[in-house]
């Protein structure tokens, strides 16, 4: 062997060593950076020379820079992040549900309701006065208004809801395009280096970003790209091919949600997990029924009472109108408001059975508080809307216990992860050391080489 391969085997030396400071280097540096990866220089000895027949190996190079990596694990990660994804946008929506109808804290509709029946009652014990007709007309416009206001924050919320889709599908195409971005630039890095790496460690990333929106099942390609589709099977990413998704609002004003390959047909069906799968849930299922429990409310108050109303007659003596006007509106939630004519004239209201003008019509109407109108003859009015307000409250506490239960199986993959592919400053300052004393040792074999040869020129001259 000669003197001047021992100086490629130093050379060698320090370069690899070098490199593999740089690793290390660029582990420390990213010890609180998120998704990343932690990586390792796998060293191989090159190069040898035949003594007597013996071979022996005289250099080193790196291998490969390897990615410190658990599929499984990942995998787990990225199955969770749709369910943590779907139980916090589920529970947040509720939240918001609760706190528009939230009847605990007074002035809601209870206590509304409960005023207008009182009101009947007064005017029962005394028919002729103007006060307790007044102070009726006024409960009424107050519980109308009530019941409107409901109204409008439940709509006011599906119309969110719809905005909160379409923002959403944005970011879902947004996160398949960067995953089709690193596809082609993990095609065009070849090899087993850090630059792949940092690609890999982008994409798992981007994956997991993904997840949390929309529920998904991935396939990872020989090459090192991954194919993304929806739990129906529709592509959404195949290698460089993207498929987007698009939003159409329906007849009933829901939101439905289209793949670009497909015409006629929603997807909606297989979007159950992942931010977007709860706001189609909360916009499609959960509020719908709380405008309905709110409509059938109302609409069996209203015919109740326009049924009593009618049968008695008024301070002119005529037979009683309608209390309530019912708009009619086909295609949504009505409310309901007093009569105007009513509204304009207090007499016109029908409290008497008979012309003699007594106040029993007043104490019928007041007794319907007590009448089981609801859930086929089972509930009343009351009891009916307070199931409705204590509904909200449990399906919260339900929600609730169920987001923190995700939290806690999403921090322990997480901590499982760190244990395989976090960054430990202990570990790394160690090899640190050891690559030091490699590239030192190196150096110094650089040292005696260059004095040999300093030596062997002294002999020459």
């Amino acid at each position: 062997m000669s003197i001047s391969s021992l100086l490629f085997t130093a050379r060698d030396a320090l370069l690899t060593n070098q490199m593999a400071i740089d690793i290390t280097g660029g582990n420390i540096a990213n010890v609180n950076t998120p998704g990343y990866s932690r990586q390792r220089t796998d060293l191989k000895a090159v190069g040898g020379v035949n003594v007597s027949g013996t071979s022996a190996q005289i250099g080193v190079a790196v291998s490969r820079i390897e990615r410190i990596y658990d599929r499984f694990i990942e995998s787990q990660i990225i199955d969770q992040q749709q369910n943590t994804g779907y139980s916090d946008t589920l529970l947040q929506g509720l939240q918001n549900i609760e706190v528009m109808i939230d009847d605990t804290q007074g002035g809601g509709i209870s206590e509304q309701l409960s005023k207008f029946w009182s009101s009947w009652e007064d005017l029962s014990k005394n028919p002729g006065g103007i006060v307790e007709r007044s102070a009726l007309v006024s409960t009424a416009e107050n519980l109308a208004a009530s019941l409107a206001s409901y109204k409008r924050n439940l709509d006011a919320i599906r119309t969110d809801m719809s905005r909160s889709i379409e923002d959403t599908v944005t970011q879902i195409n947004g996160k398949v395009n960067e995953l089709k971005d690193l596809n082609t630039r993990i095609i065009e890095t070849a090899g087993d280096n850090g630059d792949k790496n940092d690609l890999l460690d982008k994409r798992t990333q981007a994956l997991k970003e993904l997840a949390a929106l929309i529920n998904i099942t991935q396939f990872e390609n020989a090459n090192g790209t991954v194919n993304v589709y929806l739990s129906n099977g529709e592509p959404l990413l195949q290698g460089t091919k993207q498929q987007t998704l698009s939003v159409r609002t329906s007849a009933d004003g829901g939101s439905d949600i289209y793949a670009s390959s497909l015409t006629g047909e929603t997807v909606n069906r297989a979007v159950s997990r992942g931010k977007l799968g709860a706001l189609i849930e909360l916009q499609r299922s959960v509020i719908p029924e709380y405008q309905q429990d709110i409509e059938t409310f109302t609409r069996s108050l209203a015919d109740r009472v326009n049924e009593l109303h009618r049968d008695g007659f008024d301070a002119y003596n005529n037979t009683g109108i309608d209390f309530f006007e019912i708009p009619d509106t086909a295609n949504a939630v009505g409310t309901i408001r007093v009569n105007s004519a009513i509204a304009a004239d207090v007499n016109r209201v029908a409290v008497s059975t008979s012309v003699n003008g007594n106040g029993d019509n007043a104490s019928v109407i007041a007794s319907v508080q007590n009448e089981l109108l609801m859930n086929s003859g089972t509930s009343t009015l009351s009891s009916f809307l307070a199931t409705t307000v204590g509904q909200i409250g449990q399906q919260v506490s339900t929600a609730k216990t169920n987001s923190d239960r995700q939290a806690v199986i999403a921090n322990h993959l997480d901590n499982q992860r760190e244990s395989v592919s976090g960054v430990s400053i202990d570990e790394e300052m160690i090899r640190l050391i050891k690559y030091q004393m490699g590239y030192n040792a190196a150096g110094k074999l650089a040292s005696v080489v260059d004095e040999m040869l300093d030596t062997l020129m002294g002999l020459v001259k």
